[in-house]
């Protein structure tokens, strides 16, 4: 059973993850053939106020 682990910052909408989910369970089914219902995915996700990047805090950080 392939088990997927997806790290992210922010807050994204229920919407965003599930379309996440279904387009990475669907390239693990086509790319290992596996059944769809074998394929596990967790989503993590830390606030920017909780992750830095060179020593600066995500939140801290310029808006791109």
């Amino acid at each position: 059973m392939p088990e997927i682990v997806v790290y992210a910052v922010g807050n994204r909408s229920q919407d965003e993850k599930r379309a996440l989910c279904k387009d990475i369970t669907a390239a693990m089914v086509k790319n290992y053939k596996v059944p769809i219902e074998a394929v596990v995915i967790t989503l993590v996700e830390t606030p920017r106020t909780d992750k830095a990047k060179g020593g600066v805090m995500f939140c801290e950080m310029p808006a791109r």
